[in-house]
């Protein structure tokens, strides 16, 4: 069997309402050879039903009980075999061509093992007036998700930090570079990020700055652990 090229993770708890549409996008990208590894975390709706109903083997369906998206992501790190790797979440979307223009900008870019993308904002029902200036724009999202990652970086990074119920995608991205990811940039749209009631409480302000000092006092202690 040939490996894998690329290696897409997908952690979904009760994500029936999305899913399908997500996976519609990223296996549009991917090569026949590719593989999507959708690590169910204790979904109590049809989310595994509807996973397994699209019957394409290059999904690879997994299960995590233990709580959180850090555990689910690593249980699909720990089983990836593709030499790129690249994160999703379940209701979110990839633009058509993502992978490809993703790819070239890395292989242009001597020494770069990751690239970067931009990121489609769209809210789906009423918006915050406090996001509102986002809806359908193009910015820049500061974690894993507009991006490809060489696995060598992604194995001498190491797991995410399962301790952290919120913020660990960016603790993740600040270890990435501290590891020595080397980005190459993508002036193109290679993620669309869906916005509506199921997952507001990550732009929950009061989380956010908590899990802010909590990245900032844990990325302190690791250079204090180097000296």
């Amino acid at each position: 069997m040939t490996s894998p090229t690329h290696s897409v993770i997908i952690p979904v708890r009760n994500g029936a309402r999305h899913i399908r549409a997500c996976l519609d996008s990223v296996l549009a990208e991917l090569g026949p050879d590719d593989e999507v590894i959708v690590t169910d975390n204790g979904s109590t709706d049809d989310t595994v039903a509807r996973v397994a109903a699209i019957g394409d083997k290059r999904i690879v369906l997994l299960h995590e009980e233990r709580p959180g998206p850090a555990a689910a992501r690593n249980t699909a790190i720990r089983a990836a075999q593709g030499r790129y790797i690249c994160f999703q979440d379940h209701d979110d979307l990839w633009p058509p061509g993502r992978q490809q223009r993703l790819l070239d900008a890395l292989l242009a870019t001597p020494g770069a093992n990751a690239a970067y993308g931009r990121v489609r904002v769209i809210f789906e029902g009423p918006v915050d007036p406090a996001y509102a200036a986002m809806d359908g724009q193009y910015v820049h999202l500061h974690n894993f998700l507009p991006a490809l990652f060489e696995r060598s970086l992604i194995a001498r990074t190491g797991l995410l930090d399962e301790t952290m119920l919120h913020g660990e995608d960016v603790d993740y991205l600040v270890r990435l570079r501290q590891a020595g990811m080397v980005a190459a940039a993508c002036d193109a749209i290679v993620h669309i990020r869906r916005r509506h009631d199921s997952n507001w409480s990550s732009a929950d302000p009061a989380l956010v700055r908590a899990s802010t000092m909590q990245i900032l006092h844990r990325n302190i202690a690791r250079r204090r652990a180097r000296t």
